[in-house]
């Protein structure tokens, strides 16, 4: 599964992965970070997600707010599988969404234009 989350958060436009924090893959937009993925073991995936989101996932078990994140609507999960794949991707895809948005309006438009 991880393999499939790499390859998934590196096919939007414009992301970058860079290997940060102690062995941990850093997928991000723009410079903004939208999803990271610990690819040692013990295996973790986390991302951003709205604040209505937030709640209702962290009261899900093997899902918590991620360390020093959380204040921004980060969450962790313990193992990639604790989650379908298809609603890994939603999940993923959203946060690449909100972290886009919050670009500003000229390299939003850039990135988005690539997409086409």
């Amino acid at each position: 599964m991880l393999d499939l989350t790499f390859n998934y958060c590196l096919s939007f436009p414009g992301v970058t992965a860079e290997e940060k924090w102690d062995e941990e893959m850093c997928f991000s937009v723009g410079d903004k970070l939208f999803c990271t993925m610990q690819i040692d073991p013990p295996y973790k995936l986390s991302f951003k997600c709205t604040c209505e989101d937030f709640h209702s996932m962290i009261a899900k078990p093997g899902i918590s707010p991620m360390p020093y994140l959380a204040r921004y609507h980060w969450v962790q999960i313990k193992r990639p599988e604790t989650l379908e794949w298809s609603e890994l991707q939603t999940r993923i895809q959203q946060a690449y969404e909100l972290v886009v948005n919050m670009l500003p309006p000229e390299e939003r438009d850039a990135i988005l234009k690539a997409k086409v």
